[in-house]
């Protein structure tokens, strides 16, 4: 199986990182190997203060590798942001990645809406490749549209669409 990967958009606070959560949960559970992909628009800081590796990094480091025999960490400083393209090859070895963000990327697209948070829905304003829309209200849509708790439906949903079936 190619590794497939589905992105999940919405704004901040909708629900997004839940979603995914559980779905990961679930597809982990039956065997696939899962990946996950989250893209921050700030200046993220993964690693603190008093830690070696962030002495490292603060002493001028471009790039430091936290390695153990069960876990990599990179932290790297960038001039400019990495394409989704270059990322998505780090996942070579998983059967699913679920990509937070990037919503003008060319990939399969899950809205993530919930009522008081943001804005319009997403698909309205010209976003592309929006195969499902998860809202916690009805709405009138060309794009099919579930629950944004029903986790089991939207997977469900994803494993026909994408004709996932059985272990990896």
């Amino acid at each position: 199986m190619k590794t497939l990967f589905i992105g999940f958009v919405g704004y901040s606070g909708s629900g997004k990182t839940t979603l995914i959560e559980k779905l990961i949960e679930r597809f982990s559970s039956k065997g696939y190997r899962v990946g996950a992909v989250k893209h921050d628009a700030h200046n993220f800081e993964i690693d603190y203060p008093g830690k070696d590796s962030y002495r490292m990094k603060h002493s001028g480091a471009k790039r430091v590798v936290l390695s153990s025999k069960s876990k990599l960490a990179l932290v790297e400083d960038r001039d400019s942001e990495l394409p989704l393209d270059e990322i998505k090859k780090l996942f070579d070895d998983c059967d699913i990645v679920f990509v937070e963000g990037y919503k003008l990327e060319d990939l399969p697209k899950v809205e993530v809406h919930r009522s008081g948070v943001g804005g319009d829905y997403l698909f309205r304003k010209g976003i592309k490749n929006i195969i499902l829309i998860v809202t916690d209200r009805d709405i009138n849509a060309d794009v099919p549209t579930l629950r944004i708790d029903d986790f089991e439906g939207i997977a469900l949903f994803l494993e026909r669409l994408f004709k996932i079936h059985g272990n990896s």
